[in-house]
């Protein structure tokens, strides 16, 4: 039955009449009733008139003499007055309270029935006219009440009920009366658990029950209040707040946690709750009591300390929106109080702490409040101003006395950097000293041998200090701490060289001409220093430092380019100096290139951003960088510097300035580069390709064009020389000894000016490409691919407008186009493909089609010659071009089935390559039709290659091509039949492609044929083939089921999947116990790179493997397998080696000490710096020690050049001085007593093995009669060896004489008795343990007797 108001009756009999609770069956049974009631009104079940069927049914003393109904007729009410209109309810205000007050008094100890009816009070309540507050504060005062009854239900709906009604009276004059009732139950509650405190003090032990229960009454009932402030806190009047706040933070001097962690969360919510009432005077108030509370800080609670941390940091980021001077005011105290939690035990605090003291920097300080500190700091005002006093706080916890808290603190240093920025670099000052006091440390504890990587306290003061020069720049910090190199040269100062690094790292958005004019003739003072050092014999280390460091302050040059402020006017003055260094200095040349590149680059970013497209060239270089980083086999590495995002001070203006400048030296550039690029080696002209690519795209197109110009007529002229047979003399060799390589050269130099050619220059590149594609030299024919493809891929314009002319050239080279061009030629024919295959493709007129086939066919027919190219590609030698050829398969079906999607609907009953159903499938079947007919090639090598693409297609669009595996499957397995092992090899890796990647009940289906088929191999070794089989099999096991393959399988291969089965069981047994014995030494299942050693991929989420078709593949299966376990040995020795570590650095952690033994003083300004190199030493000593001794120290001469001697000399030293190996961890420790090894190992044994026979040989007998004693040590009886153990019996140890007690001797030891465990004392038999006895009675009797003896002669003398 449905209403007009939403179908409140649907929703009630929705809820309860599926339900088998007698609460429900009754509410629906109430509900009819209600309704008959309505209905024979004649009225319709609206809310309103089922709102006052149920008042007045209510108020019949014989309904609220039933419970159950009362509780229905609640529940019903509850439901249906949130649709009642205020208006009707405030109408009905005082009946309505009066019923819902006497059902709640009545239902008190119903909690069901109690839970309905304060829901409906709390309903009638919120909807009272503010105005006539008076009536409704009994029934608010009923809410309070009960929200903080011991039932949770019943309390909680109370809690619902109290928020409902404040939230209505916000804004109105009752508020304050609400509020008034909330403060009047509080000031009852919340002294409670004080007095019980006291009282209980004061009780004498008879009572202390009692005084107990009590405090437990008292702390519960405060408790639940708590609870119910926290939902209400910030609905509260403001006026009540404050004694409401003075009495939370009474209790946290009871030291109570749950009591302290409840206010703490009731306080939390009143300072960030945006309706709050209270302001920004009363709240900053409330945050200094707060941080006064000594008694709550000092408390080790974890979950406390992380929730006032919290409460601190919301409250100062809402006191800071309300009012930010305020907050400056108050925030140095709150960063006072918080960074001493850096240093607490626990590390969840340390870690909250470091977080709530970054939020705090970040949000609360300003530009504002930074720029009143720089202001006041140089006026010398007398009060600290709050950032000064802030900034100094940090640097103090950079003390050694805050030591423990180093990491955390030296992050919260690095975001205050970050916050000051260049305005506030007066205020850091002492925190960039102390930063690069442990910085310096870190460095002297690298020179030293230790390994400050691994110290945390290191790496983290580095990344503070970068975060200083990314944000202050770097003359903020260079001014702190100068780099002091020719101070450090002439002995006056100690260098800084560990700074050049960070700013090669972290430089930014920096001035160019700050490096021009401070770092650029520091680097040339060097240079000459260098210079004049390299004269003297005496001086030659000095002068490779002063090179090397000269070096490290060019490598900056590139990070000073990055986004540089001043590019437009820096440049200018300092392009003729930098260039005279490239041209002059080769070990600079690349650092130059990257700036240049850097540069050109980032301008030509920020133009194209602005929306300029004159003057950026006409592709993107950083696809020709890419390009030319991937031709590993000459160009090397290409050095990618991608420009990233714009800043935003990067306007457009500044960028056309700074692109002018470089247009302008353009013309003194580029022949730099020619010059520099064709003298240098192919395989190392990475960097000057990119930065010629990168300058041409921002060079004026007339100069470029000159150039351009000059560098074909280079390449033809190579070209008619080589033709004419005349030789290259001269100048006429540059770019290389041979007429390829010169064509090489020109061709690769003219590609990287292409990014910056128009059409016309794209055209004459593509002209002069076009004849050397078909040479017979393979590396002139690769760059020829090169180029074209280049121009195919980043200029279509130039494609589509030329495409008749590329495809018959393409065409043309199928036959010449040898395999080492193969990889450049597939990329020419995916953007052709790609071409051909759209919406707008040009016409093309090919000589051998139909006469009367039109351009859909025409295209098809190149298509389909390409893509067989394509397809015998997949199995060409070159790894990178099988990828190649893999990637171009891919993206043209996908290419082609989202330009070509198949019509819906059409998924069944079309003949697999039938004609008529080619072009209704779309362009995926289209693609997939062609590589199919590959499968009736005449040579084995195309049907391979077409079996393997098949697999490619299946594996990336298994779903859409699921509808031609029943057709596929069974032809693909029949070529398990031929005699052909490149097919067969071919057809396994397709059939553990379907076992893997289709879905398991088309995998079932199939089973049974895929089983008969590659069983026919399984006992076939060569090429693997065994293997392979077992690995497909067991792939099929492990994803359908042992059951399922146990059912389809031939009977005599059965054996075959049994094995497969145990070796899985073995498998799953050693992971357990691997498993327990790693939780059982506390480590999980963690792998020591961080991950679990499970490694499960899904068949939808896995990625193609390219190595499915290798002969390896199989093989690495298994090692996947059998590395499972090596892992698991190696996480257990991992783990020993740690507790060692870890063990060693508990054993180290005591401060160091000065020169001498004298104690570290802790108040010197050095000491932060010594404490962090004597942490990285202990964590270097710590990992040395679990890594096991090494000696890494090479001699030195005194040029500074390492002396490394060949080891076969060495050994012969020690072997001249009686050792027996080269290593100072001996394996042959152990047979130092055998006789006979000492010689053979002389003689040259080659291991321990083979050292008894080799000794033996050079005295020319057998070691098997070699003796000690007269017995020989080859073939020792029992009795012989029952004799031996006699020795150890203590005889040798009596006094002779008559004499008594034991002596030493000719032994020289202490007396002692040893009597060798013997297995025959295991035996049952009593004869053959008395056998391994025999002696040793006589023994421990003898023992025995010197015992009695010697306590009394102890005794005499005493």
């Amino acid at each position: 039955m449905e209403d007009s108001h939403g179908g409140v009756v649907a929703e009630i009999y929705a809820k309860h009449r599926n339900s088998t609770q007698p609460e429900s069956q009754q509410v629906c049974a109430v509900l009819g009733a209600v309704l008959e009631v309505v209905q024979a009104e004649g009225l319709q079940p609206t809310p309103t008139a089922l709102f006052a069927a149920l008042m007045s049914s209510l108020e019949k003393p014989e309904t609220q003499a039933s419970a159950q109904v009362v509780g229905a007729m609640c529940t019903l009410l509850a439901s249906i007055l949130g649709r009642v209109p205020s208006q009707i309810l405030r109408s009905k205000f005082h009946a309505s309270v009066h019923v819902m007050q006497q059902i709640v008094e009545q239902s008190d100890q119903q909690a069901g029935t109690l839970r309905s009816a304060l829901h409906c009070l709390s309903y009638i309540t919120a909807a009272v006219n503010p105005a006539e507050w008076a009536p409704a504060l009994r029934p608010f005062t009923l809410l309070l009440r009960y929200s903080t009854d011991a039932r949770p239900k019943v309390r909680k709906r109370a809690q619902y009920g109290l928020v409902d009604v404040l939230a209505a009276l916000q804004g109105s004059p009752a508020l304050q009366g609400a509020s008034d009732a909330v403060l009047k139950v509080c000031q009852m509650v919340l002294p409670g658990p004080e007095a019980a405190a006291r009282a209980a003090a004061a009780a004498p032990a008879k009572k202390r029950k009692e005084a107990e229960a009590a405090i437990a009454d008292a702390v519960s009932k405060a408790l639940h209040i708590l609870g119910s402030l926290k939902q209400i806190i910030s609905l509260i009047a403001g006026s009540v707040v404050a004694p409401l706040s003075a009495m939370l933070l009474k209790l946290y001097v009871l030291r109570q946690p749950m009591l302290s962690r409840s206010t703490t969360d009731c306080l939390e919510m009143l300072c960030s709750a945006r309706n709050s009432h209270l302001g920004a005077t009363a709240l900053g108030e409330l945050l200094h009591q707060v941080l006064h509370q000594e008694s709550a800080w000092l408390q080790k609670d974890t979950d406390l300390m992380l929730a006032l941390t919290k409460l601190v940091e919301t409250g100062f980021v809402r006191l800071h929106e309300l009012d930010p001077s305020i907050c400056a005011q108050r925030l140095p105290q709150a960063l006072h109080s918080l960074l001493p939690q850096l240093c607490a035990q626990q590390e969840g605090v340390r870690f909250g702490t470091q977080q709530a003291l970054k939020n705090l920097i970040d949000d609360c300080m300003d530009e504002a409040m930074v720029n009143t500190a720089v202001s006041q700091a140089s006026m010398h005002s007398a009060t600290m101003p709050p950032a000064h006093n802030i900034a100094l706080a940090v640097a103090n916890m950079l003390t050694v006395r805050h030591q423990d808290g180093w990491v955390g603190a030296l992050s919260v240093a690095g975001e205050l950097l970050e916050t000051l920025g260049s305005a506030g670099a007066p205020l850091a000052e002492g925190l960039l000293l102390r930063l690069g006091e442990m910085c310096a440390g870190a460095s002297d504890a690298a020179e030293e041998g230790t390994d400050e990587a691994s110290d945390k306290v290191s790496l983290a003061a580095q990344n503070a200090l970068g975060q200083g020069i990314r944000s202050m720049g770097p003359a903020a910090v260079l001014a702190v701490l100068p780099l002091g190199l020719v101070e450090a040269l002439e002995g006056k100062g100690e260098a800084r060289t560990w700074l050049i690094p960070l700013l090669r790292q972290h430089v930014q958005q920096a001035h160019l001409a700050y490096w021009g004019s401070e770092l650029l003739p520091l680097a040339r003072a060097l240079g000459s220093r260098a210079a004049l050092a390299q004269q003297s014999p005496a001086r030659q280390l000095e002068a490779q430092q002063c090179r090397a460091l000269e070096l490290q302050l060019w490598t900056t040059l590139q990070s000073f380019c990055s986004w540089a402020l001043d590019t437009s006017i820096a440049f200018r003055s300092y392009a003729r100096g930098i260039g005279t260094a490239f041209e002059k200095r080769t070990d600079l040349r690349v650092i130059i290139c990257n700036a240049l590149a850097t540069l050109c680059l980032q301008n030509r970013q920020a133009l194209k951003a602005a929306g300029v497209t004159e003057g950026v060239g006409y592709s993107d270089p950083v696809g020709l960088q890419q390009q030319l980083g991937d031709d590993g086999d000459e160009d090397g590495e290409a050095g990618l510097m991608l420009p990233g995002a714009v800043p935003p001070h990067y306007t457009l203006q500044v960028a056309q300035g700074n692109a002018k400048v470089l247009r302008d030296f353009a013309r003194n550039w580029l022949p730099l580069l020619f010059n520099a690029f064709i003298g240098t080696d192919a395989q190392q002209r990475g960097q000057y390709a990119a930065a010629i690519a990168a300058y041409a795209t921002i060079a004026n197109p007339t100069t470029l064009s000159d150039f351009f110009r000059e560098v074909i007529k280079k390449l033809l002229k190579v070209g008619e020389d080589e033709a004419a047979g005349v030789p290259a003399v001269g100048a006429a060799r540059e770019g290389g000894d041979s007429s390829s390589a010169r064509k090489c050269t020109f061709m690769e130099l003219a590609l990287c000016l292409a990014p910056g050619l128009d059409v016309n220059g794209i055209s004459i590149l593509y002209k002069s490409a076009k004849p050397a594609l078909q040479e017979r030299d393979q590396a002139v024919q690769k760059k020829a691919y090169k180029l074209i493809a280049y121009i195919c891929h980043h200029r279509p314009d130039f494609l589509k407008a030329n495409c008749q002319d590329v495809t018959e050239c393409l065409l043309a080279g199928v036959v010449t186009s040898m395999s080492a061009a193969k990889r450049y030629r597939l990329r020419c024919l995916k953007a052709l493909i790609l071409l051909l295959q759209g919406d707008e493709a040009p016409e093309i007129h090919m000589p051998h089609s139909m006469p009367d086939a039109g351009q859909t066919e025409t295209r098809q027919q190149v298509v389909g010659s390409m893509v067989s190219e394509i397809i015998l590609c997949v199995k060409e030698v070159n790894q990178k071009t099988r990828t190649e050829a893999y990637e171009l398969l891919v993206s043209l079906a996908r290419a082609m089935h989202e330009q070509h999607p198949p019509p819906m609907g059409q998924d069944a009953d079309v003949e697999m390559g039938a004609p008529d159903s080619m072009h209704s499938r779309g362009g995926l079947h289209i693609l997939f039709s062609m590589v199919l007919g590959g499968l009736v090639a005449a040579t084995p090598h195309m049907v391979a290659a077409t079996v393997m693409a098949l697999a490619r297609l299946l594996y990336e669009f298994y779903g859409p091509l699921e509808y031609m595996v029943d057709d596929l499957l069974p032809a693909v397995l029949a070529l398990l039949r031929t005699k052909s092992r490149e097919i067969v090899k071919a057809v396994l890796g397709f059939v553990k492609v379907v076992a893997m990647r289709l879905p398991v009940p088309v995998v079932t289906t199939h089973l049974k044929a895929v089983l008969e088929g590659i069983l026919l191999w399984s006992a076939d070794t060569k090429n693997q083939f065994k293997l392979k089989v077992r690995v497909v099999v067991e792939r099929l096991a492990r994803r359908l089921g042992y059951d399922a393959v146990a059912a389809n399988i031939p009977e005599e291969h059965r054996k075959l999947l049994t094995h497969i089965r145990k070796e899985k069981s073995r498998k799953l047994r050693d992971d357990k116990a691997d498993k327990m014995e790693m939780d059982g030494d506390g480590a999980g299942t963690k792998s020591q790179f961080g991950g679990s050693n499970k490694r499960a991929r899904s068949a939808a989420g896995s990625q193609w493997d390219y190595q499915v078709f290798s002969d390896g593949e199989a093989e690495a299966d298994v090692r996947t397998k059998l590395g499972a376990a090596t892992l698991a040995g190696d996480a257990r020795k991992a783990r020993t080696a740690g507790k060692s570590v870890k063990s060693m650095a508990r054993g180290g952690q005591g401060l160091p000490r000065e020169r001498g033994g004298d104690p570290l003083d802790l108040l010197d300004a050095g000491t932060s710096r010594k404490m962090v190199k004597h942490a990285a030493a202990r964590g270097a000593a710590a990992a040395s020690a679990a890594a096991g001794p090494e000696d890494d120290e090479f001699e030195r001469a005194d040029d500074g050049k390492m002396i490394i001697r060949e080891d076969e000399a060495q050994g012969k030293k020690r072997r001249r001085n009686g050792n027996l190996d080269d290593s100072d961890d001996s394996d042959f420790d152990d047979i130092r007593h055998i006789h006979g090894a000492k010689a053979a190992l002389r003689e040259g044994a080659g291991s321990v093995r083979y050292a008894a026979t080799e000794g033996a040989k050079s005295r020319g007998r057998s070691t098997a009669g070699a003796s000690v004693g007269g017995r020989s040590l080859g073939a020792r009886t029992s009795a012989t060896a029952r004799g031996a153990s006699l020795q150890h019996s203590g005889d040798r140890f009596k006094a002779r004489k008559g004499a008594k007690g034991d002596t030493k001797g000719a032994s020289k030891v202490e007396p002692y008795a040893y009597w060798p465990l013997d297995r025959k004392m295991l035996n049952r038999r009593a004869g053959k343990q008395a056998a391994a006895k025999k002696g040793l009675e006589r023994v421990v009797k003898a023992a025995k007797s010197g015992a009695v003896k010697g306590h009394k002669a102890k005794r005499r003398r005493t």
